[in-house]
């Protein structure tokens, strides 16, 4: 860094014509100027300025130091606009990384409105039940199914998702429909298996009583796809956010039981690392998803 000053100082006064132009240019002093010049004539074993009590000139070191110089000045002046551009104006590749389920169901639909609002950004969403590194990856942010966001990293709390218990009309049909929370264990449930499996059913009653239903039944699967798809051929029940059976609830190939009855809802999260300053298009994405709630700064 002190080169990179010391170059840049050499320049100036190559440009201004003299150390007390240039100082003056750098909010210095010319003796200050004049140790930077020296310093670098040091550090490279060469005479970059032939001085004279009169008059000064480059030499020939100092020519072509000059000429790289002014190169790398270049550079990072070209860095720094490009910079400041990609921290107020929402551009580039997002990458983006979400649970399958709430990937496909949620916010993929709402891919589209985003990108149309801001077109010179393009999205990588890598949809996965595995909690990415942010710090040793190259994601910008995570959607993240969880109610105990991981300390050390910024999460900003997108929605609750509500549980709901439903079946089939066949299978309702053919088995009848429990009508209270201890009937489930008489009843064919189906339950999903990712690290670890959910089961017992955690259910508050009617009256306020928390309940643990231990449920049996003949598939356990770590797909809610699939859980969803054996539901609807009435295999059994099952117990899953309400985002995921919406659309089958509204066509009635599913119906929901026990409806006096809750489960504690997930929690889903908007993950980044701890970054003071969020390059824009991480901002508009946040934005986009929590409107009302600006993160200008974080």
């Amino acid at each position: 860094m002190e080169r990179l000053i010391n170059m840049a100082s050499f320049a100036e006064v190559v440009e201004a014509g003299g150390f007390s132009a240039a100082a003056q240019k750098l909010a210095c002093s010319r003796a200050v100027v004049s140790k930077r010049i020296s310093a670098l004539e040091k550090d490279f074993g060469v005479t970059l300025l032939h001085r004279t009590t009169r008059r000064q000139s480059l030499s020939e070191a100092g020519e072509a130091l000059y000429a790289y110089c002014r190169r790398v000045l270049d550079e990072m002046n070209s860095a720094e606009a490009h910079l400041h551009e990609l921290a107020s104006t929402p551009r580039g590749t997002l990458r983006v990384t979400a649970p399958h389920s709430y990937g496909t169901r949620v916010l993929g639909p709402q891919l589209a409105s985003f990108l149309q609002r801001f077109p010179e950004i393009r999205v990588e969403l890598q949809l996965s039940d595995q909690m990415a590194d942010l710090a040793g990856s190259a994601v910008d942010i995570a959607v993240r199914l969880t109610n105990t966001p991981a300390p050390g990293l910024v999460a900003r709390h997108l929605a609750e998702l509500p549980y709901v218990i439903c079946a089939a009309p066949a299978y309702l049909q053919a088995h009848g429909t429990p009508q209270t929370a201890p009937e489930l264990r008489q009843h064919n449930c189906l339950f999903y298996a990712g690290d670890v499996i959910q089961n017992p059913w955690r259910i508050t009653s009617p009256a306020g009583e928390m309940l643990d239903i231990e449920v049996r039944g003949v598939l356990v699967v770590n797909s809610v796809e699939v859980l969803r798809a054996t539901a609807c051929e009435g295999l059994g029940i099952i117990a899953m956010s309400r985002y995921l059976v919406d659309a089958e609830l509204q066509r009635g190939e599913l119906v929901e039981i026990l409806g006096d009855c809750h489960m504690p809802p997930r929690q889903i999260h908007l993950v980044t690392l701890p970054d003071r300053l969020l390059p824009a298009k991480t901002r508009a994405f946040i934005d986009f998803l929590l409107p009302g709630r600006s993160v200008a700064m974080r």
